[in-house]
């Protein structure tokens, strides 16, 4: 099949990329500039190199900004577009640019598939639309809910944009939660979320070892030790991503969660014992005594993944646990042997 995937240079979408190319499909990659496509070449297996076409593109114009030639190659030859690209911020000071990004740049690249008449349309939303709720099921939620910040707001608006526009293809929403490094070999390329969390930690403990009477204190992490994560290694996300281009299911929302989530008790068990610092002491977010400075740089940078690290929420995936099991494939089953190889993992930061 052909392929235009948006934000094939991030972490998630590279991923997609490079398991479509194995696979024999063709990519058709939209990148900003050559140098994104270069360096995205550079990863591709030499076999599959050939599959791998580069577009130049922008999501903040008409079209997301291809030109002419770019039109008439792609015009009803893509069987499906996946639209990974987005801007991942949650400091309402960016939130103008969260939702031109996140909501205009959907529109034009609805926009865009409909000019080349591409047969489906596949949108990579987030789980935590679910605003404030606990329970999020597999269905649209309101746009008029409060939400934690901007960018669930401006996914959510975006889900409905792609629920109603009419281009005379299919769509699907995929919802997929907190996505780490892969279940294998635990390569992530990210410093988001639980990477950040453990750059932090390394950090304060490189901080405090310069200096005897920190060495042995205990510092308070503002994170409730009884709630869980919704941690989905990459590998699972594109495995569900890929089922749905290879099955006509009829559903069209899917949550790509865990169903068993690790505890942050467990999770920084184990990240302590990782990076050997075990002076972390995990408190409740309304902790209302007092921080030490080093406590208080730690947990300041932390402070907007906070809502999330403080509650438990449940996501129904009964959609697809059912497209996971008309294509021979079950469940994540993390385990702490996965955990660990993840944690251990490779890591490298890209631009997305």
């Amino acid at each position: 099949m052909n392929i235009l995937i948006t934000g094939a240079t991030g972490f998630l979408g590279k991923q997609l990329t490079l398991k479509l190319l194995s696979e024999g499909h063709h990519v058709y990659a939209m990148v900003r500039d050559n140098r994104k496509g270069t360096n995205l070449m550079e990863e591709v297996a030499t076999e599959t190199k050939q599959n791998l076409h580069t577009i130049e593109g922008d999501l903040s114009k008409e079209l997301a900004g291809v030109n002419e030639d770019s039109l008439l190659l792609l015009k009803g030859k893509i069987h499906a577009v996946y639209h990974s690209a987005a801007y991942l911020s949650f400091d309402e000071n960016e939130r103008e640019k969260t939702f031109k990004v996140n909501l205009d740049g959907t529109k034009h690249i609805l926009e865009l598939a409909k000019q080349i008449r591409a047969s489906a349309f596949y949108y990579i939303s987030t789980a935590y639309t679910l605003g404030l709720k606990r329970h999020a099921t597999e269905q649209l939620h309101p746009t008029d809910q409060p939400f934690v910040n901007g960018y669930e707001e401006s996914k959510c608006h975006a889900e409905h944009l792609v629920s109603h526009f009419d281009g005379g293809f299919n769509t699907k929403i995929f919802r997929p939660s907190i996505i780490i490094g892969d279940s294998k070999t635990g390569e992530a390329d990210t410093s988001f979320a639980l990477y950040g969390v453990i750059r932090g930690l390394e950090i304060l403990k490189r901080r405090t070892s310069r200096k005897s009477e920190l060495q042995n204190r205990t510092y308070k992490f503002l994170c409730r030790e009884e709630t869980s994560q919704n941690f989905v290694p990459v590998d699972y996300v594109v495995k569900v991503l890929i089922a749905a281009l290879k099955t006509n299911h009829p559903a069209s929302i899917y949550h790509i969660t865990n169903p068993n989530p690790p505890t942050n008790r467990m999770l920084f068990e184990m990240i302590k014992e990782k990076i050997a610092f075990p002076n972390i002491e995990m408190v409740p977010s309304d902790y209302d005594g007092e921080l030490t400075k080093e406590e208080q740089m730690f947990n300041a940078p932390m402070s907007v993944f906070r809502p999330y690290w403080n509650k438990n929420l449940h996501f129904d995936d009964s959609n697809t646990h059912d497209l996971l099991r008309r294509n021979g494939h079950t469940r994540l089953k993390m385990d702490q042997a996965m955990i660990k190889r993840i944690l251990h993992g490779k890591r490298k930061a890209v631009e997305a």
